[in-house]
């Protein structure tokens, strides 16, 4: 008996890397799997090898970027199978470049995979499974979420996608849907990876290097699968991590450091106190810096 058993799933992006590694790891608990991959080889060849290793598969080419093609794989889902049970949004593209550099077109390129797609697709799955009150969504986030210079463009469609994630999980845990997200650290391209990234910290130095090798796709696998099982069937509004060796979940975006003045803050107040209050301990956004370095002005050297 796999985890998947009699499930139907839908996995977008599904002949790239990670949606590839989504999909065989379900049909290998027994899911049926719609491929759906704007390129129309690659996503017969991932459901070929699928209906290879004994398991269901078919592929679709519709684009996730249409509100009209979306519905066509969900669909398309429902057509072959008869059934929705899970969708997995991993469709991507995306643009690259400073914002001063950036064209219109380049944004579009990446909000409309990304947020667009997004939407589009889980909006379609969610009227089916909120009629059948049941069904998993998992959304496909990043740690570039934190900053990533040069890509703004995707950093900003994922911090958009795990807001909503949060939105949507709220909307529709009544009718029994649960909706999570993975922010997957794995291997994109070509090389062996190593199965463990460093998480700590070193203070004692200016920076900490991210870009290191990461582990496989494969790797980040079984926790789309738990989080599509029935073993996860009390887990949503979650931005789960998962990278080898280290399964971490990210912290609701809340206040966590106050400062009070019964009487409000004038820009006065602001001056004298926002140093030593909240400031005293400002974050580095990114990645890879943990000391905050522009404390003398921003530009400045520390």
């Amino acid at each position: 008996m796999g985890a998947l058993d009699e499930k139907a799933i839908v996995i977008t992006g599904g002949a790239g890397t990670l949606g590839r590694a989504y999909a065989r790891a379900a049909a290998n608990e027994g899911a049926a799997i719609l491929v759906n991959d704007v390129n129309a080889e690659r996503a017969e060849h991932v459901a070929e090898s699928i209906r290879e290793a004994g398991g269901r598969a078919q592929a679709d080419s519709s684009s996730v970027e249409s509100w009209d093609t979306a519905s066509e794989i969900i669909q398309a889902c429902l057509s072959h199978f008869g059934r929705l049970d899970g969708l997995i949004t991993s469709a991507h593209r995306t643009s690259f470049g400073p914002i001063w550099d950036l064209t219109e077109e380049d944004l579009d390129v990446t909000l409309n995979a990304h947020v667009k797609g997004h939407f589009a697709c889980v909006h379609h799955a969610a009227l089916v499974m909120r009629e059948q009150r049941s069904g998993s969504i998992i959304t496909v986030g990043s740690r570039a979420l934190n900053g990533l210079p040069g890509v703004s463009t995707y950093a900003g469609a994922k911090g958009a996608i795990m807001s909503a994630t949060f939105s949507w999980a709220l909307e529709l845990a009544e009718y029994g849907v649960r909706v999570n997200c993975i922010n997957p650290a794995a291997m994109l391209g070509k090389g062996e990876p190593a199965e463990h990234m460093r998480w700590h910290w070193d203070f004692s130095v200016e920076r900490v290097g991210w870009s290191e090798p990461v582990p496989s796709a494969n790797s980040v696998a079984p926790l789309a699968v738990y989080l599509l099982s029935d073993h996860a069937e009390w887990i949503t509004g979650q931005v789960v991590f998962l990278s080898g060796d280290t399964l971490a979940l990210l912290d609701h975006p809340r206040e966590k450091r106050f400062a009070f003045r019964p009487e409000g803050w004038s820009l006065e107040d602001l001056c004298l106190h926002f140093r030593d209050t909240i400031g005293a301990n400002l974050e580095m956004p990114g990645m890879d810096v943990p000391i905050y370095p522009w404390r003398n002005g921003v530009g400045r050297d520390s």
